[in-house]
């Protein structure tokens, strides 16, 4: 919702491919693969390229890929359009934000660093703070609780199914952005909110 981390996470995943033998791919190709986490990333990744592959090699693969990503996470990363005035016109109303991730925090918090968006989340929850992972809605309460809020209170921005789930498992109202990594999955049955530009926030919450 807030990052194009694809140029980047295409990269990586090249270079995984390399280590193994396997032919390189399109960044096109690995932006339809992104979504439900890094694991099914790198899955999806094997299965493009070799069908007939263990546990284990999908265990290496993983491996390869996290220590690539780990060196290249924020080369070519981009904030998408009207982020950061966005951030900062919540921040100066004195709105409480929150970042959810699946992401590791051994990840989440260099780039955030890196893109210079730290200091706008009073909470962050990242995919390994937990015993469970979005769409559960654990991470989320988490997220809330720490904000001193309640559910009913808060939105879940996102960008994807996993995200609109997690909202309505949790409680809290849902505003989908059109512009991320959904997999042309369909969120209707969601009702959420839907914006097609973070802008668009500031006039819903005026």
């Amino acid at each position: 919702t807030l990052i194009d981390s694809v140029p980047d996470i295409a990269h990586s995943v090249n270079i995984m491919l390399t280590q193994l033998n396997l032919q390189a791919v399109a960044e096109t190709e690995v932006r339809a693969w992104i979504g439900n986490g890094a694991a099914k990333l790198v899955e999806r990744a094997l299965q493009h390229t070799n069908d007939n592959f263990s546990a284990a090699q999908l265990k290496s693969a993983q491996s390869l890929f996290f220590g690539a990503y780990k060196d290249n996470m924020a080369r070519h990363s981009q904030l998408f359009p009207d982020c950061l005035s966005t951030l900062e016109h919540f921040q100066k109303q004195h709105i409480p934000l929150a970042c959810v991730t699946n992401k590791p925090r051994q990840f989440t918090q260099p780039l955030l660093a890196q893109m210079k968006l730290d200091g706008f989340f009073r909470a962050l929850v990242c995919g390994d703070d937990l015993m469970t992972k979005k769409p559960h809605p654990a991470p989320l309460l988490h997220a809330v609780e720490q904000l001193a809020g309640q559910p009913q209170q808060g939105y879940m921005i996102g960008d994807s199914q996993t995200d609109m789930e997690t909202a309505a498992r949790a409680g809290t109202g849902a505003i989908y952005v059109t512009y991320g990594y959904n997999r042309g999955i369909s969120v209707d049955d969601y009702q959420p909110i839907v914006i097609d530009q973070l802008k668009q926030l500031i006039q819903l919450f005026g």
